[in-house]
């Protein structure tokens, strides 16, 4: 709903909370790093991915990051 409205810093703090108390589940990574890198910040998507990988997700988690590295050039 923050993100639909426009109050971006909202939904980043909805985010930061979701991974918070359950970094377990993947879908709240995939959704932060996805709204991030829409808006243009690719840094910031880059660290959630990171912050992601020190839980030792799944190979689909891998994955997407690989996939990220691949469209930002790196």
């Amino acid at each position: 709903m923050e993100m639909r409205h426009k109050f971006i810093n909202h939904a980043r703090n909805i985010w930061e909370r979701a991974i918070h108390y359950m970094p377990r589940v993947d879908q709240f990574w995939y959704k932060y790093s996805y709204m991030e890198e829409v808006l243009g910040n690719y840094q910031a998507a880059r660290d959630i991915f990171s912050r992601w990988m020190t839980w030792r997700p799944e190979e689909k988690a891998w994955l997407a990051y690989l996939k990220f590295e691949e469209r930002m050039g790196d």
